[in-house]
């Protein structure tokens, strides 16, 4: 289990298909552990009301979705709760997190450096070997010849807004950890860091800006360290100061003409006609993708989409009011809980106090993302999200600290 758990965090980093793999591994595994009577005996599910009222109003709304068939499709999302399962039974001790986390930072470390080598050949002057394309996974030609926006990196993803989602909630980790952490700890950490750091830049991905700095300042809130913001606040001065694509981007949120801006605004617009007219159950899960274009405002330029830049609004029309309550009965109850695993630590445990700092700012930075962006239906994402929101569980369980069920 240790050994699937850390394959399973190394595969968040890099794959959606080994993600798709370590999930269906993990939710076996799980169950393997159940046959055994002293294994089954440890089990456990926190916030096992809120997820089962969550699965339960995803199931009512695939059951009365006009397109079941979609329906039942697009409910595969609520596998990945497998991997909060998984996480919290299969993690033994503090150690064994601290290990398996190890191990994610180097991955984190090695992705974004690959992102920075596809910024840095996209910016060379003269073509490079064929091979160079091949192994980057870049289009040369393309990555060129952007006339709108710069170039943004993606990692070993297909997309850059999965990248920098992933980002967010490493960088959230690892700042819990150079925080609170021990030293020995903390100076590995620093430099995967800035390799996330710079690699989260170049994604151009304003919704995960948003979300490093709400989670620096959770991470303020919950240790009273407020040289925290300090480097923060210097980058983003910096970035702001000095003309260049990533000042652009910036400025760019605040202008109400951009295009990104405006369709933003379209779509929450047609997602409120949608819930009007399925309030309770909503249009079932995927049915964006399908009525957009029954409820797409004429002045917008994208034909269709099949999310709606926003995660509470695309649960509520997807799932109906119900379902929404009961998703945030999850984020309520979890930070409820690991806020309360924190202040309980002793004294001492700092690379404890380090893990469940950093889930807690990892889960509300993406909280603050998922303001601007569908993250939680981005799989590798809110895969992540889900085992990184069993730390504080199975760390108080092996400090003492009380978990409640």
């Amino acid at each position: 289990m240790p050994a699937l758990l850390v394959l399973t965090l190394i595969a968040l980093a890099t794959s959606i298909t080994a993600v798709g793999i370590a999930t269906a591994l993990l939710g076996v595994a799980t169950l393997l552990r159940l046959l055994d009577p002293d294994l089954r005996a440890r089990f456990t599910l926190p916030l096992a009301i809120p997820i089962a009222a969550y699965v339960a109003a995803s199931l009512l709304a695939t059951a009365f979705a006009r397109d079941r068939t979609s329906a039942v499709l697009q409910s595969k999302d609520l596998l990945h709760l497998l991997l909060f399962v998984g996480a919290v039974n299969g993690f033994a001790s503090t150690a064994q997190i601290l290990r398996a986390f190890a191990w994610f930072f180097t991955a984190i470390g090695v992705a974004s450096a690959y992102a920075i080598l596809q910024s840095w050949a996209c910016n060379w002057s003269t073509d490079p070997p064929a091979w160079v394309a091949t192994v980057l996974r870049v289009k040369f030609d393309r990555c060129r010849n952007l006339t709108h926006e710069p170039f943004r990196v993606r990692g070993f993803f297909s997309i850059y807004m999965t990248f920098g989602g992933t980002l967010l909630v490493s960088l959230a980790l690892l700042m819990g950890g150079l925080v609170l952490g021990v030293w020995r700890r903390a100076a590995a950490l620093v430099l995967p860091t800035l390799l996330a750091l710079v690699a989260l830049g170049l994604t151009y991905s304003r919704n995960a800006w948003v979300g490093l700095v709400v989670a620096a300042g959770t991470l303020v809130v919950l240790t009273r360290r407020l040289l925290l913001i300090a480097p923060l606040a210097v980058v983003l001065l910096v970035a702001v100061a000095v003309p260049s694509p990533l000042r652009a981007k910036i400025l760019s949120a605040f202008d109400p003409a951009s295009p990104s801006v405006s369709e933003r605004l379209y779509f929450w617009e047609s997602g409120l006609h949608m819930l009007r007219d399925a309030p309770l159950l909503g249009l079932g899960p995927g049915g964006v993708k399908i009525y957009y274009p029954e409820y797409k405002n004429p002045a917008a330029r994208r034909p269709g989409t099949s999310h709606l830049h926003n995660d509470a609004l695309q649960i509520a029309v997807e799932r109906g009011l119900l379902g929404l309550a009961a998703w945030l009965a999850i984020w309520v109850a979890f930070l409820y809980h690991a806020v309360r695993i924190y202040r309980a630590l002793p004294r001492g445990r700092s690379d404890a106090a380090a893990l469940v700092a950093g889930s807690i700012a990892a889960v509300v930075g993406f909280l603050a993302a998922g303001m601007f962006e569908y993250n939680f239906g981005d799989s590798e994402v809110i895969g992540l999200v889900w085992v990184v929101m069993a730390v504080p569980f199975a760390v108080g369980r092996d400090v003492d600290a009380p978990v409640v069920l």
